[in-house]
């Protein structure tokens, strides 16, 4: 078996590529994907409800359009892209090779959870962590 050289890499050139695709090469695809299963069953608001519109401003370059939409997607779109940035940086400078840490797993999860809880409590400031 071999091993792939320079994972990160990789993984940040899938990326770019897709980026290139969705934002130039298949503008339409946000037309087929469908609408939140969870929202249209319980009218309440999922962790992830507003994502494809917060990826839109997100391919457009537009961040407050896309903290608007899901604040939770954007700034986990953000820390990802520095932390892939850094895994990249270090693999050509010849570091050793960057793994996702247990702990920050367990956070994410965790984020993620409350920001589902969170955004559907009807008091002002959490109102404004719905997709408007």
């Amino acid at each position: 078996m071999t091993r792939i050289r320079r994972p990160w890499t990789w993984l940040a050139l899938v990326g770019a590529v897709g980026f290139i695709v969705l934002r130039f090469a298949w503008p339409a695809w946000p037309s087929v994907m469908p609408a939140c299963t969870f929202h249209e069953m319980t009218g309440l608001h999922c962790p992830g409800c507003g994502g494809t519109r917060c990826a839109i401003c997100l391919l457009d370059g537009d961040l407050a359009g896309a903290f608007a939409m899901n604040a939770a997607v954007t700034l986990i779109a953000l820390a990802l892209a520095v932390v892939l940035g850094r895994a990249v940086w270090r693999e050509w400078r010849g570091g050793r090779l960057v793994v996702f840490p247990a702990k920050l797993a367990w956070f994410l999860a965790g984020f993620v959870i409350a920001f589902g809880l969170l955004r559907n409590l009807p008091w002002w400031p959490l109102t404004l962590l719905a997709p408007h």
